[in-house]
């Protein structure tokens, strides 16, 4: 089994832009992404958001939620910020 390359800023992107969506459509519409490995981001933005552990996001993301000027939707519990 290979590892799936780093996330890029579209997916990234793709991943924020789109709380609505379960994690399963978005590793539909993300193909080199799996479920878990949405899940797993997904959790890292909550943490982000909450003050928690944020070691499963990459420098890029943690980088583009710092300076990012829109507002983000958890997608754990709705809470925008």
């Amino acid at each position: 089994m290979t590892r799936a390359p780093n996330w890029s800023e579209t997916e990234f992107e793709t991943l924020i832009s789109s709380p609505h969506l379960s994690s399963q459509q978005l590793a539909d519409f993300l193909p080199q992404r799996t479920n878990g490995a949405v899940e797993v981001v997904r959790q890292g933005l909550h943490s982000y958001h909450t003050g928690g552990n944020t070691s499963m996001l990459s420098k890029m993301m943690l980088q583009r939620l710092d300076t990012k000027h829109d507002t983000v939707t958890c997608p754990i519990c709705n809470t925008q910020f």
